[in-house]
């Protein structure tokens, strides 16, 4: 198997589902510079291993610096507002200590809609004390007594 257009296509398809165990959006763009070779290659235009190679560099990356932000708003899409919603979402409701939460830059665990999250607090709080989240920051909820 040393034919060039069937390599050059296996390893661009190879690069685009590797995409799905290492997300991120650039593993994808290797890809689409390796099938534009496998295509380059079909159709005649590059022969040498050397412009080949040269090929996939321009192609991948430019299509990294010009493509992958425009790409990226249709796999990810505008998240912003979401993100948003969901922090105000958050703030307000009341929950249980499930783990001892010490005060300060330690977290300790509260119980959210089933799941357990981060929370931390500028006061110690014991595991099942009702506490209200006052903001969310990522994965991390800031918690106070619920009074």
């Amino acid at each position: 198997m040393r034919d060039p257009v069937l390599i050059w296509f296996l390893v661009g398809i190879g690069l685009m589902l590797l995409e799905f165990v290492a997300p991120g959006l650039v593993v994808f763009f290797f890809g689409v510079g390796a099938l534009v070779v496998s295509l380059a290659s079909y159709l005649g235009l590059v022969d040498s291993l050397f412009g080949q190679m040269l090929l996939f560099s321009v192609v991948s990356i430019l299509s990294i610096f010009l493509l992958r932000t425009y790409v990226k708003s249709w796999f990810v899409g505008d998240s912003s507002d979401s993100d948003d919603e969901m922090r105000n979402e958050f703030v307000g409701k009341v929950v249980k200590v499930v783990r001892e939460i010490p005060g300060g830059l330690e977290e300790g665990r509260v119980e959210l809609k089933g799941a357990d999250w981060k929370a931390c607090s500028d006061k110690p709080h014991i595991v099942g004390d009702m506490v209200k989240v006052t903001a969310r920051d990522g994965l991390v909820l800031t918690v106070k007594s619920a009074e």
